[in-house]
């Protein structure tokens, strides 16, 4: 792409804008059209079209103004997803609590069917916000050559997503709390993004962990939101660590350990 560096940036945050439009209305018809509030399984019976529609989105922005390579779909970096074993410890906790549930569950047909539209729908949904805001918004602001503030922007920008789920049922003193949260989530994820120079992992991380959290009501297994919480100082300690050491990476105090693209 011959776009400048303030145009890719201007382009960003529109695409950003659409998508985050595009679910607030689908949060909107959701609850006053079909009776469907935000974190229940039952939302993915109306949720999975609009994921479809955004991720259709971010591949026109993708094609039209970027490049899958661009973006995060490139070489990986493995030595680098040490950084995830922390985050991976308490996924993998989140998750045999909840196959423990899943495996003395007595699920009717219906209910298989929910979980496996649970997972496609999840799946979407970690595509979908990704590839747009570790993705798109990410390496958009990196080609202003300021890394914190570029990661700063993505951050930010992944949790105002989440405000919108107010416009499906969620109280406002919850939503707000939900924009900490995945702050701190984003806080976290934009460094590694850096780190690892390849987005599939985190593609992989929020699509397990989104289907762990929501499946986990299918199966009464409220221990899996409990466990949750224990990721939020993980991402404040690790996050804090990862953004000091680019930090200086960038101002040549060490040697980079991964490229910046």
């Amino acid at each position: 792409m011959n776009s400048t560096s303030l145009s890719k940036t201007k382009i960003a945050i529109l695409a950003a804008f659409i998508y985050t439009a595009v679910m607030g209305f689908g949060m909107f018809y959701m609850k006053t059209f079909k009776g469907i509030f935000y974190g229940t399984p039952d939302m993915m019976n109306v949720f999975w079209f609009v994921m479809i529609i955004v991720n259709i989105i971010n591949v026109f922005f993708v094609i039209r103004y970027f490049s899958w390579q661009e973006v995060g779909f490139r070489k990986l970096n493995t030595r680098q997803l040490l950084w995830f074993i922390p985050s991976l410890s308490v996924l993998i906790a989140m998750w045999v609590v909840f196959l423990s549930a899943l495996a003395s569950a007595s699920l009717n047909a219906a209910q298989w069917q929910l979980l496996a539209l649970v997972g496609f729908t999840t799946f979407l949904v970690g595509l979908g916000e990704e590839t747009m805001y570790r993705g798109i918004v990410l390496s958009a602001f990196l080609t202003t050559n300021r890394v914190l503030w570029a990661m700063l922007v993505s951050s930010i920008a992944f949790s105002l997503l989440h405000s919108v789920n107010v416009f499906g049922g969620s109280a406002p003193l919850e939503m707000l709390v939900q924009l900490v949260f995945t702050f701190l989530f984003g806080f976290l994820f934009a460094p590694l993004m850096i780190k690892f120079n390849n987005i599939w992992p985190l593609i992989i991380f929020h699509w397990l962990w989104d289907f762990v959290l929501f499946a986990a009501n299918l199966v009464d297994a409220s221990n899996v939101s409990l466990l949750s919480y224990i990721n939020t100082p993980v991402a404040i300690v690790v996050g804090t660590i990862l953004w000091i050491r680019i930090h200086k990476e960038q101002h040549g105090v060490v040697k980079p350990s991964s490229m910046i693209s």
